[in-house]
C-alpha cells in the first residue's frame, strides 16, 4: 500500500500533464506498467437484484483505476491484449475482487459476487492452486462472467465449472447475451446458471417488438433450462416494468442502483416497491 500511494503522489506531482497531454502508445503503456507493477487497481460494486422482491441477490466487481492514471476498462484491456499481458489482467481482477471480499465478509453475507473473466485467460496452474486454497470459503458465492468467444474453449469452462470448495461450485454466467457469438448452442454447450442480457436489448425494450420477442424467447428457454435470466443495463422505469413483464429474474442498471466502492445492503425502497407492484400486474394479467 505504501509504494502505491508513494507512485499516486508521484503522479499527482505531474500528472495533471501527464493525463492531458498522453496521446502515444508509449504513453499509455506507462501509465499501465505503473498500474500492474504497484496493483493500483481498485472495484466498484453494483447491486444485482431480485426482479421479484427487489431484494439484493449479489454484486458485480467493476474495475477501476485512480484517475492519476486514468485508464478505463476498455484501454487496460487493449494494451494488455497489444502487449500479452491479459493473464495477468485476469489474475490480478480475481485475487484483488477475492481479497477484499474475503477482508469484508460481512458485507457480502450469502450474496454472489460476479467477476468478470477474459476469454482464452482463465487463471490456471499455480495461480489457481493458490488462490483456491487461500479463497476456498468464498468460491461458491461467486459468479464468474463469460463472454461469448471462440478464444472460450470446452476446456477452459471445465475449469470454471470445476472452481469448488467444500461449500460448493461457483457459477457461471454468459455476459452480453445478444450480442457477438451469442445463439442457443453455445447455452447449451456451457450450460451457465445465469444468462445475462445485453444492455442494448433492454434499451427501450417497451418502444421495440423486436427486441421484445427476444427477451421473451430467452426467458422462456431459461426457464425450460433451469438458467436464471438477468436484465443488464435497466436504467428506466418503463424499461424495468417490461423486463418484469417478460419474466426476467433478475435486474442490474442504474435504475435500480449504480456502483458504488460501498457495497450497499439494499437499494432505494421505492425501487423495491416498484419492482413489486410490477410483479403484481404481471401475476394479475
Amino acid at each position: 500500500v505504501a509504494m502505491g500511494e508513494l507512485y499516486l503522489n508521484r503522479l499527482k506531482q505531474g500528472g495533471g500533464k501527464v493525463l492531458k497531454e498522453r496521446k502515444t502508445a508509449k504513453d499509455m503503456y506507462q501509465l499501465f506498467e505503473t498500474l500492474m507493477s504497484e496493483n493500483l487497481f481498485y472495484y466498484v460494486f453494483q447491486p444485482i437484484v431480485s426482479a421479484k422482491t427487489g431484494e439484493i441477490y449479489g454484486y458485480e466487481a467493476l474495475m477501476r483505476t485512480p484517475k492519476e492514471i486514468g485508464l478505463r476498462p476498455d484501454e487496460i484491456l487493449n494494451i494488455a491484449e497489444e502487449y500479452g499481458r491479459l493473464y495477468e489482467v485476469e489474475y490480478a481482477t480475481f485475487n484483488n475482487v477475492l481479497t477484499y471480499a474475503s477482508q469484508h465478509l460481512a458485507l457480502f453475507k450469502d450474496k454472489y459476487i460476479f467477476i468478470n473473466s477474459i476469454p482464452g485467460y482463465f487463471i490456471e496452474g499455480e495461480d489457481k492452486e493458490r488462490l483456491v486454497n487461500q479463497y476456498s470459503d468464498l468460491l461458491s458465492q461467486c459468479t464468474i462472467e463469460i463472454t461469448e468467444r471462440d478464444e472460450t474453449t470446452a476446456e477452459e469452462i471445465s475449469q470454471i465449472m470445476n472452481l469448488t470448495s467444500r461449500k460448493g461450485p461457483c457459477q457461471l454466467a454468459v455476459d452480453d447475451y445478444g450480442t457477438g457469438y451469442s445463439n442457443i448452442v453455445n447455452l447449451l454447450r456451457y450450460k451457465p446458471n445465469v444468462i445475462k442480457i445485453d444492455r442494448y436489448l433492454i434499451m427501450e425494450i417497451q418502444n421495440d417488438v423486436n427486441k421484445q420477442m427476444f427477451v421473451k424467447n430467452t426467458v422462456e428457454f431459461a426457464q425450460q433450462n433451469n438458467i436464471q435470466c438477468l436484465a443488464e443495463g435497466v436504467e428506466t422505469k418503463e424499461e424495468l416494468e417490461t423486463v418484469i413483464s417478460y419474466g426476467v429474474d433478475l435486474i442490474q442498471g442504474y435504475y435500480t442502483a449504480m456502483p458504488s466502492e460501498q457495497v450497499i445492503s439494499e437499494i432505494d425502497p421505492k425501487i423495491v416497491k416498484e419492482i413489486k407492484d410490477a410483479n403484481h400486474v404481471r401475476t394479475a394479467e
